[in-house]
């Protein structure tokens, strides 16, 4: 049986397996992952050795005009590859997937070091780094210096061991690639929701129609306009290689005949045959380790994971991506795309998404790149010969056509894939949200009984009277998300309302909760008729003549909530400055404060809360100054909009809990906050309640064995 149908069954019966048993065979994760590891040991150091020696081996004396004119076929090809790779995002719908807060956000952002990153000042540095473009230019630089050495040749015989030897490894990973693809299957298949596989097929469908745009439509028209090859005569002689390819999923095994194939379109076009064939001899297999089409194209993976993502790239993170692959599509997309992933400061676990698809993807890849490499052999060689004649009519004639069916192809995959994809799902997932255990229901009050009552004043002893009542007094801010808020349920929920929860449960007490304004919270906890306020409040020094403020539980981050489509201009404080007429929104004082010495021409303008911004906007703010943590979750209401984190000028401010004016209540809740850092509770309610962890209750994965045969719960 050939490998390649050892691996449709391998990929086949993964899915089966995975579907069969659910989330029961998770633990092939680590099989997946060894195996994706074995693929990626060889790839660097084979691709240096190949593109060394063939380098090294080649006389410039002697090729120079070939190697010039297949170098600027590459540029070609290469630049048709970059229009491509920007034009392709555009198929993908406007996407808002607003999420809660993640602490990457508040990371500091090292500036990209473009030197490092194309310079090997240090050759072995770059190798360790698995820095790819240096690498790449590294060995280009010690390949054309060995071309000009006489005594190389047994440093070239070394190399072509060294990349027979790393050739025999990765033949033998190869051999083990059906169980591979069967352990990577099995465990997405298991355990891959739904969603995640719909939105997947964005990829497969946007690099498909690459594919076929590129290889039966462009590169046919290229070699046609320059060299009078039909497209129906190119096929007719390239097909059945273009098949064992695909079926193969390899270039390389059938390279020889895809030189004579090549020699065959030649030889039947302009009547030459030893000067042509002898070039062409030389000129594919010298092509062969640079980039093709088909490799460079398939890492619109990485915009397609920053969309997926809710950011899609921007013009000058286009410019970023664009140059790296460039030089990261010297290399196997196994090792380029997790560098890429990287250098855009995207997640690396969504690589195995890449790994899935390419059971699939590979196989058209190499035919693209397969039709690169009789594009750029056959217009070079012709080139060196000098019987190219470009056909101006039939080339206005296709460019305009093909402007058309590209135009065409992208609108309507755009069209279709927003009509599948839908609305993202985040807010409701929100809006459900539950403590995340079980507690005796609190009560809800109307804060305005305690008000009238003017004749309770302090008692001198908090505590006790808190458990003489039997109730802690809780005042919380409205809509303070996703510290306090309600849920659909109309419950009392959030980070806050649940560490009431836990300091009522440590007093041996109920909670009964009281929603209060800012103007309100010095009165009520200087007469007791509250005991704390939790609500996510920022510590200030105004009103501690009248109250207490507990130790910080947790910092909050100034930033900058902006409308998605304005989020670039809002990156750094240099991007900021450059703006005129900004008008900024806030709500805190503190950080008024603050941004107003980091930014002294922007207008501040005070607001209530959040909603103004969002709903109204009468003030026509360009911005909302707020906290990263508390603000993420105000994107997932109102999802075209985006946190901004200042870098690298970040503004953080301690979150404390207000107190009745009581030296003993202060210590017994600073030492309750403390073992509540110590044994975790802290951390886990900051990650159920703004992570969002409590908003993704995750479903057991539907099975056969469960859902089907019921043979397990």
């Amino acid at each position: 049986m050939s490998l390649s149908k050892k691996i449709i069954i391998g990929l086949l019966l993964g899915v089966a397996v995975g579907l069969f048993f659910g989330e029961y065979v998770s633990f092939f994760q680590v099989i997946g992952d060894g195996f994706v590891g074995l693929l990626q040991m060889t790839v660097l150091p084979y691709i240096m050795v190949s593109i060394i020696a063939n380098l090294g081996r080649m006389s410039l004396t002697e090729g120079k005009a070939l190697v010039i004119n297949g170098l600027k076929i590459l540029f070609l090809l290469l630049a048709i590859g970059v229009v491509t790779l920007v034009l392709l995002p555009l198929a993908l719908p406007s996407w808002s997937a607003s999420s809660f807060f993640k602490p990457s956000i508040i990371a500091v952002e090292q500036p990209l070091n473009f030197l490092e990153l194309y310079i090997p000042s240090n050759p072995f540095g770059s190798m360790a780094k698995n820095i790819v473009p240096a690498v790449v230019l590294f060995s280009i630089f010690l390949g054309i210096g060995l071309s000009k050495i006489d005594q190389k040749k047994n440093l070239l015989h070394s190399m072509d061991v060294i990349a027979d030897a790393l050739n025999q490894i990765n033949k033998m990973v190869i051999k083990i690639t059906p169980y591979g693809v069967f352990a990577i299957a099995a465990y997405n298949a298991g355990t891959m929701s739904f969603d995640e596989i719909q939105r997947l097929h964005a990829y497969i469908i946007i690099y498909t129609i690459a594919v076929l745009l590129l290889g039966f439509y462009w590169l046919p028209l290229l070699i046609s306009v320059t060299t009078g090859i039909k497209p129906k005569e190119l096929f007719g002689a390239t097909k059945s290689t273009l098949l064992t390819i695909f079926a193969t999923g390899k270039i390389i095994v059938v390279l020889p005949q895809l030189i004579n194939n090549v020699k065959k379109l030649m030889r039947y076009k302009d009547g030459r045959d030893d000067e042509t064939s002898a070039k062409a001899d030389i000129m594919m297999p010298l092509a062969y380790p640079f980039p093709n089409l088909g490799t460079f194209v398939i890492f619109v993976f990485v915009p397609f994971v920053g969309w997926y993502m809710g950011n899609s790239f921007n013009a000058l993170e286009n410019i970023t991506f664009v140059g790296a692959t460039l030089f990261s599509s010297f290399v196997a997309p196994v090792t380029g795309i997790p560098f890429l992933l990287d250098l855009m400061k995207l997640p690396q676990e969504m690589f195995q998404l890449f790994i899935i698809s390419s059971v699939y993807t590979d196989r058209i890849r190499v035919v693209l790149g397969a039709i690169h490499l009789v594009a750029l052999t056959i217009i070079a060689v012709k080139m060196t010969v000098g019987s190219i004649h470009i056909l101006w009519p039939r080339l206005i004639r296709g460019v305009l056509v093909g402007i058309v069916l590209t135009s065409f192809a992208l609108i309507g995959t755009r069209v279709y894939l927003a009509y599948a994809l839908g609305e993202s799902e985040q807010y409701e997932s929100f809006i459900v949200m539950n403590l995340s255990k079980e507690f005796k229901t609190g009560q809800i009050k109307d804060v305005s009984v305690l008000i009238s009552d003017t004749t309770q004043r302090k008692s001198y002893n908090q505590i006790r009277t808190i458990k003489n009542r039997g109730v802690l007094r809780v005042g919380y801010m409205a809509n303070h998300l996703p510290f306090a808020f309600k849920n659909d349920k109309a419950e009392m929920v959030g980070f806050d309302i649940e560490m009431a929860y836990n300091l009522a449960e440590e007093l041996g007490v109920k909670p009964e909760f009281y929603a209060v304004t800012p103007n309100q919270i010095k009165t009520l906890l200087f007469r007791g008729q509250i005991d704390i306020v939790m609500s996510g409040l920022v510590s200030t020094t105004q009103g501690l003549e009248s109250y207490n403020l507990s130790n910080s539980y947790l910092d909050q981050t100034a930033s900058l909530i902006v409308p998605d489509y304005n989020r670039a201009k809002f990156k750094s404080k240099s991007a900021l400055l450059a703006q005129k007429d900004l008008k900024i929104g806030y709500t805190n004082n503190y950080f008024k404060d603050k941004i107003k010495k980091l930014l002294p021409n922007a207008k501040l303008v005070k607001v209530s809360s959040p909603r103004p911004f969002f709903k109204k906007n009468k003030e026509k703010m360009d911005a909302l100054l707020y906290s990263a943590e508390a603000g993420s979750a105000w994107t997932i209401i109102y999802p075209s909009y985006n946190v901004n984190v200042l870098q690298p000028d970040m503004i953080k401010i301690p979150t404390t809990y207000p107190l009745v004016k009581d030296d003993t209540w202060l210590l017994y809740v600073n030492t309750w906050l403390e073992l509540k850092e110590k044994d975790g509770t802290i951390k886990q309610l900051f990650e159920h309640w703004i992570e969002g962890g409590g908003a993704h209750i995750v479903e057991p994965r539907w099975s056969v064995i469960k859902d089907v045969l019921h043979w397990v719960d």
